[in-house]
């Protein structure tokens, strides 16, 4: 029979007289329903044969736990019959000095846990008494001295029973002092072997004490003595000293040092008697299920305590559970996977159940209710199957959001470190595609997308003018380009706007009416461009060129005295004066045809020297003032 064994207490519905001291064979297991089972119980305390006086054991003692002492974890301790026990086991079966100061110089204090040091005399009688009690975990190491005189004579008339418990885990030290008997003149209340109770370390140098209030060396307790106290020495974290020490309630352990077996009863849950005696072997009753567990209480009623005079009452209990109680298990799993419930392949939700043996050999069933979780929407939402881009561009891959959802972008069938969010930016060809991962940890991956990277075009603008031209000079450009089904847009679109259809034209005139850049950009049929840009220096060329002589004959040729304008340039006012400074001509407007060699009133005149006067302006914006003779010739 196969048993798990768990740490577990339950309650009797039974008072406690004493603190439950029964060690057990099981304190909780497990077993099949209506399987025989053995108990068993033990209540035995040890005791010492150390009675010579002023020595240490001869037997090195297991305190049976670790315990921290002073940052010291110690398994292992040795018992002075002078009322205290060292972790130092190398003093086993030494002598043991009486006077306290002697004890600290020969290194035998420096180690120590004085219940009350002082010179106690065990030839005289009493015992010493040990035991280590409790369930792994929550341990106690006990030491008892029980009745043993002071030393020596009358002294031998007052009897000390007082007790140490050291608790695993906790490594709290507890002091039950029960009789303490003042004594004045016994050599334990003397300047020099006073009773002392507290703890002693010496390590690396360092000497670390710490006393009782009111038990100190120089206190002589010894002398005033004291009746059913208890003090609590906990270790400290931090600063400051290494223990707190504090008064609590005197409740010592009562040891047991022998068992009349017929003293040991065992009942069961309903309180019925089952057995007398260390062991119980017995058919547990098989409950109704699904009752999980019964339990027995095994019972000590007799002798216990420092001398065994008085009667205690101490219960245990041991907790039985059934293997065969019903499991029930919530499961998930995503859209289109399964489920293994035990070798069967589970493809739907629902509620299954399954019988099997466990460990120990008992029916059990599992009864699963299986959900399912459905998958993301993993789908991205600004392109479909194939998308492009320009050399040098990024296209930012955009994934269908949900509530929860985590992602990962995946390039060529390879996650792409760090690409977590629900956009990604890409640059390089491949395919591309995204994962996405609900909260209930379910995950699909989204259709796959090409990404074309198309290559841009190349322009270079060729410049066929001269290098220097004239505000407002029209010019003519060339755009060299490489690519197909190309596109041209030139700009300042006002330089080229009068020019019906030349502004989307590889070869272009443009008219330019100041120095600065002219651009052209280029457009492939994937919408890809290039840009390239050209300086062009334009001066104003506000200079006036006049003819000296005109021949207003009618045949055509030189038949007008006109100013020759530039484009940039336009009259103000342009006059002719004859000799005697009359006013012959006037115009104010550039595009006349000028002065024809007549006067105002139509009439020609003679051929001879006449006086112009001339007011333009330029791109500049400033005006220019000309004068000069014009030769009329017949």
């Amino acid at each position: 029979m196969k048993k798990g064994l768990y740490a577990l207490f339950a309650l009797f519905c039974l008072s406690f007289t004493a603190k439950a001291q029964i060690a057990l064979t099981y304190d909780d297991t497990l077993i099949c329903r209506g399987a025989e089972i053995t108990m068993g119980a033990s209540v035995t305390g040890q005791v010492n044969s150390l009675s010579s006086d002023d020595y240490f054991t001869a037997e090195i003692i297991d305190i049976g736990f670790p315990f921290q002492y002073f940052g010291t974890t110690y398994t292992q301790c040795v018992i002075s019959g002078n009322n205290f026990i060292s972790f130092n086991t190398a003093l086993a079966g030494m002598g043991s000095s009486w006077v306290y100061n002697t004890a600290i110089g020969n290194g035998q204090l420096n180690k120590a846990v004085m219940l009350a040091f002082q010179d106690l005399y065990l030839p005289a009688g009493g015992t010493l008494k040990y035991q280590t009690f409790g369930t792994p975990g929550s341990r106690k190491f006990v030491v008892e001295f029980c009745e043993v005189p002071k030393f020596f004579g009358t002294c031998t008339q007052f009897k000390v029973t007082n007790q140490v418990i050291l608790y695993e885990g906790t490594n709290i030290i507890e002091f039950h002092t029960t009789n303490m008997p003042g004594s004045p003149g016994c050599p334990s209340t003397n300047a020099t072997a006073n009773a002392v109770q507290g703890i002693r370390d010496v390590t690396g140098g360092v000497t670390q004490e710490i006393f009782t209030p009111g038990r100190a060396p120089a206190d002589m307790w010894g002398n005033t003595g004291g009746q059913n106290t208890s003090r609590r020495y906990t270790p400290s974290t931090g600063t400051g000293p290494a223990y707190t020490v504090d008064s609590i309630a005197y409740d010592p352990w009562q040891i047991i040092e022998q068992v009349n077996n017929g003293l040991l009863h065992w009942y069961d849950a309903n309180g019925n008697l089952l057995a007398q005696g260390p062991t119980l072997t017995t058919t547990v009753s098989n409950p109704p299920s699904p009752a999980p567990s019964t339990f027995f209480v095994v019972e000590y009623t007799g002798p216990a305590g420092c001398n065994n005079t008085a009667n205690f009452t101490f219960r245990d209990t041991v907790v039985v559970r059934f293997s065969d109680i019903k499991t029930y298990v919530n499961a998930e799993m995503c859209a289109g996977s399964t489920y293994d419930f035990y070798g069967r392949t589970l493809f739907s939700p629902g509620v299954y159940d399954t019988t099997f043996l466990s460990q120990i050999g008992c029916d059990s069933v599992v009864i699963l209710t299986l959900g399912i979780n459905p998958l993301p929407a993993a789908n991205i939402t600004n392109a479909d199957k194939r998308a492009k881009i320009c050399s040098g561009d990024r296209f930012i891959f955009a994934a269908e959001k949900g509530n929860g959802y985590q992602y990962q972008w995946y390039k060529d069938d390879l996650a792409i470190p760090g690409a977590v969010q629900d956009t990604f930016g890409a640059t390089a060809a491949g395919v591309y595609k995204v994962e996405a991962t609900t909260n209930k940890g379910c995950k699909k991956m989204s259709a796959p997308v090409e990404l074309v990277i198309a290559p841009n075009p190349t322009v270079k603008i060729n410049y066929f003018s001269s290098n220097d031209i004239c505000a407002l000079d029209t010019v003519e450009l060339k755009a060299m380009a490489t690519g197909s089904n190309l596109e041209y847009i030139w700009s300042p679109d006002a330089y080229f706007r009068r020019t019906p259809g030349n502004a989307k034209a590889a070869e272009v005139k443009a008219i330019i009416p100041q120095s600065g850049y002219v651009y052209v950009k280029v457009f492939n049929n994937d919408l890809c461009s290039a840009t390239d840009s050209l300086f062009i220096k334009a001066e104003p060329c506000c200079d006036m060129t006049m003819p000296n002589a005109f021949t207003p004959n009618g045949d055509g040729k030189n038949d007008y005295f006109i100013p020759k304008l530039e484009v940039s340039q336009k009259i103000i006012s342009f006059v002719v004066f004859n000799r005697y400074g009359q006013l012959v001509y006037e115009s104010t407007a550039s595009g006349s045809l000028g002065w024809d060699g007549r006067d105002k009133n139509g009439k020609e005149l003679q051929g001879g020297v006449y006086m112009y006067g001339l007011k333009y302006s330029c791109t500049d914006g400033k005006v220019y003032e000309k004068k000069g003779d014009i030769t009329l010739m017949r």
